[in-house]
């Protein structure tokens, strides 16, 4: 993956509303349910699946659901006859989601 593909830890605190700690302490806690790049120098670099994979972290956490709940439900969510239709169906809508959230931002700084 190109590099201008990736996004820092910065960026996605910033897009996502999250502090960077949190975010740091998700990657830890839900082990293997993301798994962002690490550079040679060893930070973060997030692809758009792994955004994806923390915003519905975030939308479960928001409805109550504990980290351990979370990943119970994100582990279990490959594991089914329409596994991967539901992904690329949740991937889909993330990154539309995501690139809607860019343009307007993109709109908002021109005016």
């Amino acid at each position: 993956m190109q590099e201008n593909n990736l996004l820092t830890i910065n960026q996605v605190s910033d897009l996502l509303k999250l502090p960077k700690p949190t975010l740091r302490f998700w990657e830890k806690e839900l082990d293997g349910i993301f798994v962002p790049f690490r550079t040679n120098g060893g930070q973060r670099r997030y692809t758009v699946e792994n955004i994806a994979v923390i915003e519905e972290i975030k939308k479960l956490k928001s409805k109550g659901m504990s980290l351990p709940e979370i990943k119970r439900k994100l582990s279990n969510s490959d594991k089914g006859d329409n596994s991967n239709s539901n992904r690329i169906d949740f991937l889909a809508a993330r990154v539309a989601e995501v690139v809607k959230a860019e343009v307007n931002r993109f709109f908002e700084r021109e005016t």
